[in-house]
């Protein structure tokens, strides 16, 4: 039952409604919203109940009436009626009027269209004036005229009058989008070129009467506009927009929103004009000679594109000179002075116009969009249609078929998460009109004659043969009729399912329309809900945008749909509610995961033991899919090395190097073996694959790094090794024939030639959705001890080649091998220190060429280390998923190496290959794809590029990119895999799948030393939590923390060295330092109080936790502040001074000395406490230091490229041994008492 204090609640909806009509002025409303009328049509289209069916097919929702006919009342409707140059209000309206095939219809299946025009793509002849206006063989502009038009208003009080009025006190604005291709050419162009032209008919510019707006390009100045605007002799002429030049660019190829604001009002005197460029001011306040007082009007006419008259001065011009070469779209002349907030909300989206009847738009006189669509109709395509709602349509003079193009400034903008949505085309001579209704009229015509339910095959056959002799009035009646029954007949049945568990798909509608009532079946189960996303703006309920970009979804589908997502679990989460799992699942009914909001657990009178902890979790990994489950030709599909031009940090394969034999190598892959019981129900025969080529490398004949020859060395030459599994049915096998369909399989290691090198035991039902992690490994028998140590270099002991796998479920350990053999030292040594190009898939010759062994899994996280992983990195690997991470990151690798002697090389730094295809979204037409490097490999020139040195420079240092082949063409092959995955945990956090224990004592328990503790919960979203998350894939265990902060070396240091280098370390591997909280928190804004106020009812009665979900600003993993320790150290009267300490005896009584020491006596030095110790027993320890000595504190020794001081022998680090031993020495340790 829900609690009794909503009874006193106010109506949700009516709250969210209502705390926009605080004014039911237009101008108060603003965001979009023209009147309470239109925000009341908003309200009910949000709560309209379209039944989730796909209308595409008659056979989902037509049962009484003719598929036929609405389909072609559907689209004739809309052809005829649709207000395409209406207001905000209006087109609710339509939409709210219409049926649910209808509103189907105009939302998904209607054709749109988006467009622009080009004026001067063919230029013509230009012909010289002295003016700078160039005449053309081939006038090209479209004119509009001012009006008022037929069947247009005339209202001089609400300002409907000519629609092209410019001046007076309310000012005017001029927007449009420009794209121009190159400078001026004046040799075959107008040097001064028109965008656009607005005259009131008078010629005479002496005259009080003349009125002019002009806005023009000037070759040698095309990184301004000039502007004119005159009403008789005042205004600005030719005056320079932007006054600065270079502030903007116009003349490069790119589209941008330029907006002239102009202040005619008089408040300053003098008339002025603001500029933007995207909707960003570039420039206020360029002023004009002296203010234009009145509006102008009279006969007026603009072009654009050109002149429309003579300009003063000028003789011999003819409308049409001073042609543009560029490109145009959404031309909006506003007859108002628009303010910023408006430019800088609408300069990427369309404007609603109505002006002829709405109040709220009425100062829009003229709006191009250009988005009628090509009818390829010359008569029909000149005409370009105002939007405005004032019938200001314009005449394009001198139209070609290349003047109209159906792209999209806003779309080519390329600004992610800004798009046009096209206008519907009402030109019913438009081929995609026809095309697509005659498609749909066609489909419902067959389905017609098979449809036995139809009203009218009920009637007797007489009533129905008479009616096709007369006016057809039954039929049209049944129609009718039809039409009613067949929208309640679709609504009753969905409303049936509404209780049903299920996920309404998107690909049913192209949305995700849901119930618009969901809550209410989630009260019905006594949980509370709030209103989701009560903070959201006008903009955001409404109009699926905010300021800066356009949303995928209607806001109000989207709480829908987190609305089912609840209610749809609803039973798991009442179940364990006060339980940590009621909270998780929760939060992922929200549509985020723990990265986001994660449920922290923290502690009173607790010691923090740093060890590794784990919480259960869904990794979404990408894998590339070799299967040919989805795509009949990817078991030939392979991935491979691959030099990519357009990456200046590429290489296309791992250099080789003689040096290289006293080193290992490390190369793993992660594999699905997929189950295929289920191929005989694909359209396609699935290959058969017995032995499946997983992955390996062979030598390039060419070694060159950027070289794209893909051919291998000779046989004898070829150092390659590869791996296959090889299915073949074990002892207690469920399929033993074909060898095919067989689960079983073992894994096995070949050289070039063909000879087996290792073998592994046969596993059962590898081929069930198996996840297991691969790792080949090559090393002197005697690593990591080389040749800097006696008796262990590689020629003396050989190598040991090895292969392990591991099977991992849900965080268990379910199978495993470890295989290894011995290598001579020959053999090795040519592996080692050979060129390498790695591949993952089918192992083809050449890489490219025929396929030697086809492959059917799917493959991720392939990693090449320059150094030797063992089974224990690896299980943790495998357990964890997503990590990459090394046991000991920030150790040197290579202590008893010679080839790098003096070369600090952390651990983690010896990935040289990291293909996690994390950004690969499909195949090319060529079934190509490019795959990037994630390992640390960096060269932009703000790190050193050879600090590992000649040889592992080379290596560690590059992007090893790849490159997919022989996929299936425009498809998807990587695609999402949710695999279960153990996530380590940050080391403060106490919450883990481990805290809950079976001990065999209760001694283990009750300690001597144990404390109740007590806890505290907090839901959090804190983005230094996702940051520490993905550090934490640097490390394969917490455990290594012990060692970068509890080191002893570092009681004295100033800072965590070690720490440091790891940072340093992610922070260049991400490729960004910078820390931008506040886009975070707007990202995740939508996360909102009403969350919280759901969360409140799950949370336990008597735990403590946090009211709210909070931000958290906090450190991340590799942030720690630290208290730097000094020994306090003072020397025996009369001998030497070590670094500044004083000698001297001290006694007397306690004196005050303050922080500068005392004032009588300036040599005096300050006296400074030490830092509290547990041996201080009711004293301070006071440490008496020479001011000058300040300046001779030991500087500590950061790591750099190219050393390290691993044994931290400099003798300003000591260790708290060393320390103890000094203090010893020194034999004098004063405490003083504190003063009582």
């Amino acid at each position: 039952m829900s609690s009794l204090k909503s009874l006193y609640q106010n109506n949700k909806q009516g709250t969210t409604v209502g705390k926009y009509l605080k004014s039911s002025a237009p101008s108060a409303l603003g965001s979009g919203i023209e009147s309470k009328a239109h925000l009341d049509a908003l309200t009910s289209k949000n709560d309209y109940f379209l039944p989730p069916i796909n209308y595409a097919d008659p056979e989902n929702f037509v049962k009484f009436g003719s598929a036929y006919e609405y389909y072609k009342n559907a689209f004739e409707y809309i052809a005829s009626d649709y207000p395409y140059d209406g207001s905000g209000l209006e087109k609710t309206n339509f939409y709210n009027n219409i049926n649910p095939l209808e509103k189907y219809t105009l939302e998904v299946i209607y054709p749109r269209s988006t467009g622009f025009v080009t004026i001067g793509a063919d230029y013509g002849t230009a012909y010289s004036n002295s003016s700078g206006y160039y005449s053309s063989s081939l006038n090209q502009y479209v004119q509009v005229k001012g009006g008022p038009h037929l069947a247009t208003k005339f209202n001089e009080a609400k300002n409907r009058t000519n629609n092209l009025e410019f001046g007076g006190p309310s000012g005017s604005t001029v927007e449009f989008f420009l794209k121009k291709d190159s400078l001026i050419d004046s040799g075959s162009e107008s040097p001064r070129q028109v965008v656009f032209d607005l005259t009131n008919g008078v010629t005479d510019s002496g005259s009080a009467d003349y009125g002019r707006l002009r806005i023009e390009l000037v070759s040698g100045s095309e990184t301004q506009f000039n502007v004119t605007m005159l009403s008789g002799a005042t205004g600005f002429n030719n005056v320079s927009v932007p006054s600065t030049a270079g502030q903007t660019t116009i003349s490069d190829g790119a589209w941008r929103n330029f907006s002239f604001v102009f202040d005619t009002s008089g408040s300053s005197g003098t008339p002025s004009v603001d500029f933007y460029v995207n909707g960003t001011c570039v420039e206020t306040g360029i002023t004009g000679s002296s203010n234009i007082a009145t509006v102008v009007t009279g006969t007026l006419i603009g072009n654009l594109g050109a002149l429309r008259q003579n300009p003063s001065g000028s003789t011999g011009l003819t409308e049409g000179a001073g042609k543009l070469s560029a490109s145009i779209d959404e031309f909006r002349f506003w007859k108002t002075k628009r303010n910023a907030e408006q430019v800088g909300r609408y300069w990427f989206s369309n404007v609603e116009g109505g002006s002829d009847k709405y109040d709220a738009n009425v100062s829009l006189g003229v709006y191009f969009k250009f988005n009628e669509g090509i009818t390829e109709v010359t008569a029909t395509d000149q005409i370009v249609l105002d939007y405005s709602g004032r019938i200001s349509n314009g005449t394009f003079t001198g139209y070609t078929t290349n003047c109209r193009n159906t792209g999209s400034a806003i779309d080519q903008l390329s600004i992610e998460s800004v798009s046009e949505r096209g206008d519907p085309i009402i030109r019913t001579i438009h081929p995609s009109y026809i095309s697509t209704k005659n498609s749909y009229e066609l489909s419902g015509s067959a389905y017609d004659q098979n449809n036995n339910a139809r009203l009218l095959n009920h009637l007797p056959n007489w009533i129905v043969e008479e009616e096709e002799n007369n006016n057809n009035e039954i039929i049209a009646l049944t129609q009718i009729l039809s039409g009613y029954f067949d929208t309640l007949y679709n609504q009753l049945t969905a409303i049936k399912k509404l209780k049903y568990i299920n996920y309404v798909s998107g690909s049913l509608t192209d949305s995700i329309d849901e119930f618009p009532h969901n809550d209410r079946l989630i009260e019905n189960f006594g949980l509370e809900t709030p209103e989701l996303f009560e903070n959201a703006d006008v903009l955001a309920q409404f109009f699926q945008r905010d300021e800066q970009i356009d949303f995928d979804q209607q806001l109000v589908d989207i709480k829908n749909t987190i609305y089912k997502n609840i209610y749809n679990n609803l039973n798991f989460i009442l179940k364990s509610k006060g339980n940590e799992k009621a909270i998780r699942n929760f939060i992922r009914c929200l549509g985020v995961g723990e990265e986001v909001l994660a449920f922290n657990t923290y502690s009173d009178d607790t010691d923090f033991e740093i060890t590794s902890s784990y919480n259960t979790t869904v990794s979404t990994k990408r894998y590339v899919d070799y299967t040919a489950l989805l795509n009949q030709g990817d078991a030939e599909a392979t991935t491979y090395q691959y030099y990519d031009s357009s990456n200046t940090n590429s290489v296309g394969l791992i250099s080789g190097s003689s040096q290289l034999d006293e080193y290992a190598l490390t190369l793993q892959a992660e594999f699905i073996f997929p189950d295929k019981s289920e191929q005989d129900k694909l359209s396609y025969i699935v290959p058969s694959v017995v032995s499946s080529s997983l992955f390996g490398f062979h030598t390039p004949s060419d070694t060159s790094p950027t070289s794209t020859d893909l051919t291998w060395e000779s046989s004898a030459n070829d150092h390659g090794l590869q791996v296959y599994a090889v299915k073949s049915p074990g002892e207690f096998a469920e399929i033993v024939a074909p060898t095919s369909r067989v689960k079983d399989a073992y894994f096995v290691v070949k050289d070039r030639i063909g000879n087996t090198l290792l073998t592994s035991s046969i596993f059962r039902n590898v081929y069930e959705n198996e996840r297991w992690n691969l790792s080949l490994t090559l090393k002197p028998k005697k690593y990591p001890f080389s040749n800097g140590v006696i008796g262990s270099s590689a020629s003396a002991s050989g190598y040991e080649l090895g292969l392990y796998g591991v099977n991992f479920d849900t965080g268990v350990k379910q199978n495993y091998f470890n295989l290894t053999t011995d290598l001579t030292y020959a053999s090795g040594s040519s592996i080692v220190g050979s060129a390498k190009r790695v591949y993952l898939g089918a192992h083809k010759t050449n890489f490219t060429g025929s396929t030697l062994t086809s492959t059917d899994v799917r493959a991720s996280s392939a990693r090449y280390w320059t150094d030797y992983f063992s089974p224990e990195v690896l299980d943790i690997q495998a357990r964890e998923v997503d990590t990459h991470g090394s046991l000991h990151p920030s150790r040197n690798s290579y202590l008893f190496q010679t080839a790098s002697a003096g070369v600090y090389i952390p651990n983690i730094q010896t990935l040289a290959l990291n293909w996690e295809f994390s950004d690969i979204t499909g195949s090319d037409t060529s079934g190509r794809f490019i795959v990037q490097d994630a390992s640390s490999g960096l060269n932009d020139g703000t790190y050193e590029a050879t600090y590992q040195g000649d040889t592992f420079s080379n290596i560690n240092l590059r992007q090893h990119t790849g490159r997919g082949d022989f996929f299936t063409a425009n498809a998807t092959p990587v695609r999402k895999q949710y695999v279960y995955a153990d996530k380590l945990l940050p080391p403060e956090y106490i919450a883990s799948n481990e805290m809950v224990k079976v001990l065999s004592t209760d001694d283990e328990i009750f300690g001597t030393f144990k404390k109740p503790a007590s806890s505290f919960f907090a839901i959090e979203k804190s983005m230094y939590r996702s940051i520490s998350n993905r550090m934490l894939h640097l490390f394969a265990s917490i455990k290594d923390f012990n060692n970068l902060i509890g080191e002893p070396v570092n009681k004295y240091r100033m800072n965590y060295k070690h720490m440091e280098k790891m940072r340093e370390i992610f922070f260049r591997k991400v490729q960004n330092d910078i820390v931008d909280l506040q886009k975070y928190l707007d990202y995740y804004k939508w996360l909102d109080s009403a969350m919280t106020q759901m969360l409140d009812q799950l949370m336990p009665a008597s735990a403590r936790y946090a009211a709210n979900v909070r931000n958290i600003v906090e450190s991340h993993t590799l942030e720690r502040n630290k208290i730097q320790y000094r020994a306090p150290l003072l020397t025996e009267p009369g001998s030497p001074s070590r670094r500044g300490v004083i000698t001297g005896d001290i006694g007397g009584d306690d004196v005050p000395l303050g922080e500068g020491g005392d004032p009588a006596d300036p040599g005096l030095p300050e006296v400074r406490p030490a830092e509290d110790s547990p041996r201080d027993q009711g004293g301070n320890i006071i440490q008496f230091i020479d001011p000058n000595a300040e300046q001779e504190q030991e500087q500590e020794h950061q790591l750099s490229p190219g050393a390290e001081d691993e044994g931290d022998e400099s003798p300003d680090d000591i260790s708290g041994e060393q320390a103890e031993q000094q203090l010893q020495e020194d034999n004098h340790r004063f405490e003083f008492p504190t003063p009582k």
